[in-house]
């Protein structure tokens, strides 16, 4: 029968002389950056508390309709439905046999208006200051110098038609902007589209959930859920919280949330029906952590935790409920939170740190 603690004073104190006994076990492991620490991280959860079931549709995190900027025949479209395109990659191509043409023929009228540009410029210049010896009426100058001004002009449109039909032949191909996956194919090849029409749409980013929430429901960015798929049933993997609308549906009164996948999902379709778990956050939940993980500025226990993104390290300071073996109940930490398991006992506020593992946690 575990031993209990009669007061919070003995409980702390029990509780640091453990973790001074446990750290004394092994020294912390460095990595080879003078200033990072190798560590062990734990992802905790609450146990128990209150839950909320919604559907959701699984959906790419953004959906790109594509199309051609020019019109024409469509002489090649190399994407089927399903297939994984990487950005820069060319899939679709108009026939450019007349763009080829329409750029050839700006190339040779440049090259003339340049020429005649050329030729008026250098009569102009010899010119200049012949009607003060007689030899050209002032008229005559004004007018070699107005037709070397037209030529200069019409050398300038003729650059910038060449410089049009050039983007009109790279208009004639389809990029992916990004990596993704085709989820549609409007047209086939040889078929006739028009400027701005949709050839191809793409599913881009990591798969979200989105989800219809009655407005009484409050949640902050970041909470956990978990997610399971009526098309896989024993699919089952966690989401978290990316955005909630900011308005209601004027009729039904929901708002539109969306949630990151966390697991692999790769296997189930876009569009799949999805069931989304709410774990409604308790500050108060009380849940099990490492002894290795806790520490003490003063006589406050602390674990040191890790935002979702990044790798530095924050002081966060708990409440410490009970000490069961190996292990220590806390509570203070919001769910899904990750922690540092082992190799603390050295860590300083805001020092990088390198993950050495990354497992679940919890009561």
């Amino acid at each position: 029968m575990p031993k209990t603690f009669h007061s919070t004073t003995e409980l702390i104190a029990a509780g640091l002389t453990l973790l001074a006994c446990a750290g004394c076990s092994s020294e912390p492991v460095v990595s080879p950056k003078s200033d990072a620490t190798l560590v062990d991280v734990v992802t905790i959860h609450h146990a128990g508390g209150q839950t909320a079931t919604f559907d959701g549709v699984l959906r790419p995190r953004r959906d790109i309709a594509l199309g051609l900027k020019t019109g024409g025949r469509l002489l090649a479209l190399s994407v089927q439905i399903g297939d994984h395109v990487r950005a820069g990659q060319v899939f679709a191509r108009l026939s450019r046999a007349e763009a080829i043409a329409d750029t050839r023929q700006a190339r040779a009228e440049l090259a003339a208006a340049t020429a005649e540009a050329t030729r008026a410029d250098d009569a102009a210049r010899r010119a200049t200051g012949l009607d003060g010896i007689g030899a050209l009426s002032a008229a005559e100058v004004r007018d070699r110098a107005l037709t070397a001004s037209a030529a200069t002009a019409k050398r300038d449109a003729a650059r910038a038609a060449f410089e049009h039909s050039r983007a009109t032949l790279a208009d004639a191909v389809l990029v992916a902007p990004e990596d993704g996956v085709v989820t549609e194919r409007a047209v086939d090849s040889g078929t006739v589209v028009d400027a701005g029409s949709v050839v191809v749409r793409l599913a881009a980013g990591a798969p979200e959930i989105e989800v219809r929430l009655p407005e009484r429901i409050r949640l902050t960015n970041g909470a956990m859920a978990d997610a399971s798929f009526w098309s896989a049933p024993d699919t089952i993997v966690e989401a978290r919280l990316r955005l909630v609308g900011p308005a209601a549906d004027g009729t039904l009164r929901l708002r539109t949330a969306r949630f990151s996948v966390l697991g692999d999902v790769s296997h189930i379709p876009f569009n799949s029906s999805a069931t989304v778990t709410l774990r409604i956050p308790d500050p108060k939940a009380m849940i099990r952590v490492p002894l290795t993980a806790l520490g003490a500025q003063g006589r406050q226990p602390h674990v040191w935790s890790l935002s979702t993104v990044g790798d530095r390290v924050h002081r966060q300071p708990v409440h410490l409920v009970e000490l069961r073996g190996d292990d220590a109940i806390v509570s203070g930490l919001p769910d899904g939170q990750r922690i540092v398991a082992s190799g603390g006992d050295t860590l300083s506020e805001g020092q990088r740190v390198v993950m050495a593992g990354l497992v679940s946690g919890g009561n």
